[in-house]
């Protein structure tokens, strides 16, 4: 579910620098910052959740 969360915040982020470039008005440059911090956030949710995987296998080896 946390894996999931983040691939979904990744394309958010994406989604949001993507609409930032095709604006015809160039944004300023903190506009891009929610943008990358959203994409930020999903990488580390991604780690999160495969840390959490790896230690139930460790924890289910462990009690093997």
């Amino acid at each position: 579910m946390i894996g999931l969360l983040g691939l979904i915040m990744i394309a958010g982020g994406i989604w949001g620098v993507i609409d930032l470039f095709r604006q015809e008005v160039r944004a300023p440059l903190k506009s891009y910052g929610v943008a990358v911090s959203m994409v930020c956030g999903g990488v580390a949710m991604l780690g999160m959740a495969q840390g959490l995987r790896l230690l139930l296998v460790l924890i289910v080896l462990a009690h093997h």
